[in-house]
């Protein structure tokens, strides 16, 4: 469904860093100095030869009183100026940053380096703050039942032909994601620790970020948020604080539940599956805790108001949210995670999720997941069915991943999925490649296979064959900093 800043908790942590960093450079600045500091003619008394000699006593004075001379008991000080390039022989050579603010170039650019300052001081960085944002572009050549487009369901596969080719998301190359975020991860290390993220994004993906599980018209659920097949949201916006091993958010977050996530830079497939998509809570609104009872086991609990809200309850939205992460091996990992209760906009019932993922060799890794869904939702007094209505009351998702991680820049994948909505089965079945020509973007070109044997193919009732039944080619790129 998520990068984190880097920071020095205290002035020793940099300090002790910086003795390091500052013998070796010492040791080498000596062996320069030796063969381009002194002159053939060089007496003990000599200028130049003073003048080299002081870059080592100055060194040692800094050494020995533990003082980086960036670092103050109160966070990152910046130095008065930034003089010129230092020279071998300048003292302030053994302890500044060479790079003086130059994040070194654009594979390794993040917006968080648009805060440092000439003299490479980054006064967020210095404190834990994350500043950060993601731009994807894509393009499907048909609606894949989830994401891009979900058929009639929407009344657009079957819309006004006139209107057609301007309101779907599909056949047309579109700004997917345009995501930013702010915030503070609560580090509870060295007692109470606080933190907080508001995280928005906009673009054909916009409304699936919003908050439908509210009432219309409260916070990002609002038509004033939407401009035309480009929506805007904002799905987190929560505070958090954490002691030792213990930490709370209570706000509006991503749900812990499924694989998928909704940033597209969290999955390996530009598509979603139909598990996901029509099972599964997107965010939720309420107080989550996390523990970390050791260091192979998480536990997670907390309330919420339901499925999909923000700040709002929908009818009487109560539930129950948590799970476990448990590393068995080094190799295996288990995340079990379910919500329960009155679920909002979805009725009362609860939805399990199960998921195994395996590191097989150094290349080849799978993933393992298994959802159960049960509720009582009705429309118009009549319970749901996914092929009428598109709103799904029961059903089972299990699905499988296999990767292969073939060079540095490129990996393979495939997802397999049988999604059993209301008693039909639905099967799509999903292989593609990430490509990472820099490290801060990846291409990811995919083909979709759809086939629901038992699907309405008539031309009236959604749920139709067309849309189950169908290949579908899509690639997109993603760019993050």
């Amino acid at each position: 469904m998520t990068s984190r800043g880097i920071r020095f908790t205290d002035c020793l942590g940099a300090g002790v860093s910086l003795v390091f960093g500052a013998a070796g450079l010492m040791f080498s600045s000596g062996l320069y100095a030796a063969d381009n500091c002194t002159p053939a003619a060089c007496t003990p008394t000599g200028p130049d030869c003073q003048q080299c000699q002081s870059v080592f006593e100055n060194a040692a004075a800094k050494l020995k009183n533990l003082d980086p001379g960036t670092c103050t008991p109160n966070g990152c000080a910046a130095p008065t100026a930034c003089g010129p390039v230092a020279t071998p022989c300048d003292p302030s050579a053994v302890f500044s940053d060479p790079g003086c603010g130059k994040s070194g170039g654009f594979e390794n650019w993040t917006l968080l380096d648009s805060f440092t300052d000439e003299c490479g001081n980054n006064t967020l960085k210095c404190n834990g703050f994350q500043v950060g944002g993601w731009t994807q572009i894509g393009y499907q050549n048909r609606p894949d039942g989830a994401f891009t487009g979900n058929g009639v369901f929407n009344n657009v596969y079957f819309g006004d032909a006139a209107n057609l080719p301007n309101a779907r998301e599909w056949h047309h190359l579109h700004l997917n994601q345009q995501g930013l975020y702010f915030g503070k991860v609560a580090d509870g290390s060295n007692g109470l620790g606080w933190g907080f993220r508001v995280e928005s994004i906009f673009g054909v993906d916009g409304n699936e970020a919003q908050s439908f599980g509210n009432n219309p018209g409260q916070y990002d659920f609002d038509t004033e948020w939407n401009h035309g097949v480009y929506e805007w949201s904002l799905p987190q916006l929560y505070g958090e604080v954490a002691y030792n091993n213990v930490s709370v958010k209570v706000g509006h977050f991503y749900t812990p539940v499924g694989y998928e996530v909704i940033p597209s830079g969290g999955n390996f497939f530009l598509s979603r599956q139909l598990t996901f998509y029509n099972s599964e809570p997107f965010t939720h609104t309420g107080a989550l805790a996390t523990v970390k009872v050791n260091d192979k086991l998480q536990v997670l609990s907390g309330w919420t108001l339901g499925m999909d809200t923000g700040f709002d309850q929908l009818a009487d939205g109560n539930s129950y949210l948590g799970g476990f992460i448990f590393q068995m091996t080094e190799k295996t990992n288990l995340t079990y995670m379910m919500t329960a209760g009155d679920l909002g906009w979805r009725g009362n019932g609860a939805i399990n999720s199960a998921i195994l993922a395996h590191n097989w060799t150094d290349k080849w890794s799978s993933v393992h997941q298994f959802d159960i869904l049960g509720s009582d939702l009705t429309v118009g007094g009549v319970p749901t069915d996914f092929a009428t209505t598109g709103i799904t009351g029961d059903s089972i998702g299990q699905i499988n991943y296999l990767f292969y991680q073939a060079t540095d820049k490129v990996k393979l994948g495939a997802r397999e999925e049988w999604y059993k909505a209301d008693g039909v089965s639905y099967y799509t079945f999903t292989y593609g490649l990430n490509v990472k020509p820099l490290k801060n973007i990846v291409v990811r070109p995919e083909v979709r296979h759809m086939w629901s044997p038992g699907a309405d193919a008539t031309v009236v009732a959604p749920g139709r064959g067309d849309l189950f039944n169908a290949t579908v080619f899509g690639i997109d790129a993603i760019w993050t900093y």
